[in-house]
């Protein structure tokens, strides 16, 4: 059973949200604000965090920030009235990986969920090779990378991929030598493509070129292909 913590302060929205995730057959824990939020992330493992941007005191975004900040990798669906492109990219960019602007229909919020939840499943899936389980990861030149756990290191270096980082470098590893659309990358790693601005992905494609290549300002792995879009010729 799928575990979604709901940050929600309308009370009457959070009621009825949490009724039909349960009907759904999800385990929701509901919180109120921010703080206490934060709270119940410590310790426990969620599968999906749905958030409020306008919430009293620690508000939606500053939350997601924070968490971020301490490297939870939960996926995070923004909920809120701000619907403007730019209230959206600045979402995004602050670590969610899907928005939904207030009112919204029931089903497309189940159908984002369920999107979600099929990338996380995707993201740590096990390959298969000769009917037996590979270990979930990467390794390239002196780098290596684990989708499990979104560790990674270069050399002595160790990090820590944010959710959307390990995604992309998971769809680069399994596409490794191939030419990889903007559109594929979007749907692949968004799920959605329609709000998702270009400044968003090539934001994610700096940080990435910043922790794997020697010279970030001239990529050796992650080579971006005019008119196309990337190719990642590592491993």
């Amino acid at each position: 059973m799928n575990r979604i913590l709901l940050i929600e302060d309308d009370r009457n929205m959070a009621m009825g949200l949490v009724f039909n995730l349960k009907s759904e057959g999800f385990d929701v824990t509901h919180c109120m604000d921010g703080e206490s939020g934060m709270a119940a992330m410590e310790g426990q493992d969620f599968d999906l965090l749905m958030l409020d941007w306008m919430l009293p005191g620690v508000d939606g975004l500053e939350v997601l920030r924070q968490l971020r900040k301490k490297n939870v990798s939960v996926p995070v669906l923004l909920l809120t009235a701000r619907d403007s492109k730019e209230d959206i990219v600045e979402g995004l960019d602050s670590g969610a990986d899907d928005y939904l602007a207030k009112p919204f229909d029931l089903n497309i919020l189940m159908a984002r969920i369920r999107s979600l939840l099929r990338s996380r499943a995707w993201l740590t899936k096990k390959d298969q090779k000769d009917g037996k389980e590979s270990r979930q990861e990467a390794r390239f030149g002196n780098a290596y990378v684990n989708f499990e756990t979104f560790e990674a290191s270069v050399g002595d270096k160790q990090v820590r991929l944010s959710y959307k980082e390990a995604m992309i470098m998971k769809l680069f590893w399994e596409k490794r030598n191939q030419v990889i659309t903007r559109e594929e990358l979007l749907q692949k790693v968004w799920g959605i493509d329609g709000y998702i601005q270009s400044r968003t992905v090539d934001n994610h494609i700096v940080q990435l070129r910043k922790i794997f290549e020697e010279n970030p300002k001239n990529p050796k792995l992650i080579l971006s292909i005019h008119g196309s879009g990337y190719k990642f010729v590592g491993g």
